[in-house]
């Protein structure tokens, strides 16, 4: 079998070490299916037009981490200029649908144009039953609302084969604690007191400050501020291996969304604090282990530049097409969201009490990442993939 596997990691450029556990992660869960398999991966905005031969070459085409494209966010596959000269079936993986705010309320709102639809149209051809494989049950939830199937499968960073069935890390003590950075500079100032926060709380822990793609500006606020109460920078772009050391860690917290993947999979505490709806649909698909960053109900967005910061490709336009020029406030400020000023007390709440309680909200997430790759994960790439693979090949 011959995939070619459109990625989601831009290693050329931030290299972000989430993105590329994602894809390392669907490699593996695809040969444990499946047995050896030859893999030619690219970068998911990469332009076939000038070699659709090598294109079609392909037993199928992988879209993993299938962030379909949008009117708010064209440009997610390339690919080439014709469609309809693609001969390989495309085939995603863990669709995802981001908005902001990440509340219920905006999750009703969500209608998908007629680009997208077509393109949605087109992969679902592709899919076993016809249902959209989804990350969580948020992305789920706007698919059926505009008229598709889907299935749970989580995101393939939630499964590391020979954790499936292992219970979670129960520390008595926080001896190796890790930090991740926000995306938005949004939560740069909360970020810094949940940094001060960790310190006072957890003194003698070893602490990591990590930053999961390139370092932005962001990053490097974040690190200066840490390093004055004593957390370490750990730079971890491009490889996953950067991260192997989350195994061994006591308690994340923090605003990576694979951060906190990389470290369920590996059955360790974590607690994500949500930038928008990617996570906080994780978290309502998890039940716990998780606050909302962000608070909907307050706050200002003070300049079109913050809003480019949340969504750097499609920020202004999803900020016009979702709110308005009628919206804005002089001067072109909106009453959009503000930063959840209990969120950090809601961090330490939660600790506090799975502490207190030998951490048994992650037993749920256990059997929730678990019970998912049994009857979500495996059955989809299993059916998915089961036309380039003869039959006595498959693992039982």
């Amino acid at each position: 079998m011959k995939l070619i596997v459109l990625s989601p990691c831009p290693r050329h450029a931030s290299g972000n070490v989430g993105d590329q556990l994602l894809l390392e992660s669907a490699l593996e869960l695809i040969e444990e299916i499946h047995g050896s398999t030859e893999f030619e991966i690219h970068w998911r905005g990469e332009d076939f037009t000038s070699r659709l031969e090598y294109l079609n070459s392909a037993d199928a085409i992988l879209l993993c981490g299938f962030e379909y494209p949008e009117v708010t966010d064209p440009i997610q596959y390339r690919l080439t200029e014709d469609l309809d000269k693609i001969k390989p079936p495309m085939i995603p993986l863990s669709a995802i649908h981001r908005f902001f705010p990440g509340d219920k309320k905006e999750l009703t709102k969500q209608r998908i144009d007629t680009q997208t639809r077509s393109f949605l149209d087109r992969v679902i051809q592709n899919c076993p039953n016809e249902q959209i494989p989804v990350r969580t049950n948020w992305v789920g939830q706007v698919l059926r609302q505009n008229d598709f199937q889907t299935i749970l499968t989580g995101d393939p960073a939630w499964y590391d084969p020979d954790f499936i069935g292992e219970p979670f890390h129960a520390p008595d003590e926080i001896n190796q604690l890790v930090f991740t950075t926000p995306h938005s500079t949004l939560y740069v100032e909360q970020a810094k007191e949940l940094l001060q926060r960790c310190s006072r709380v957890f003194p003698h822990a070893d602490r990591t400050l990590v930053l999961h793609s390139a370092p932005n500006d962001v990053d490097r606020e974040l690190s200066h501020a840490g390093r004055k109460s004593g957390w370490q920078t750990h730079y971890a772009s491009h490889e996953v291996n950067n991260i192997d050391f989350y195994r061994n860690s006591d308690l994340h917290i923090g605003y990576r969304f694979h951060g906190h993947l990389a470290h369920l999979r590996w059955r360790r505490p974590s607690v994500i604090l949500a930038e928008d709806s990617r996570a906080q649909g994780l978290n309502e698909t998890f039940g716990t282990a998780g606050v909302r960053a962000f608070d909907p109900r307050e706050g200002l967005v003070r300049t079109l530049g913050e809003i480019h910061d949340w969504f750097p490709v499609q920020g202004i336009y999803y900020f016009f097409k979702n709110y308005g020029a009628d919206d804005l406030l002089p001067p072109q400020q909106s009453l959009i969201a503000g930063p959840n000023p209990t969120a950090i007390d809601e961090v330490f709440e939660f600790v506090q009490e799975q502490r207190s309680n030998d951490w048994k909200a992650y037993t749920a997430v256990r059997d929730t990442i678990d019970e998912t790759y049994k009857n979500g994960m495996k059955p989809f790439l299993k059916s998915a993939l089961m036309p380039f693979r003869k039959s006595e090949q498959l693992s039982p």
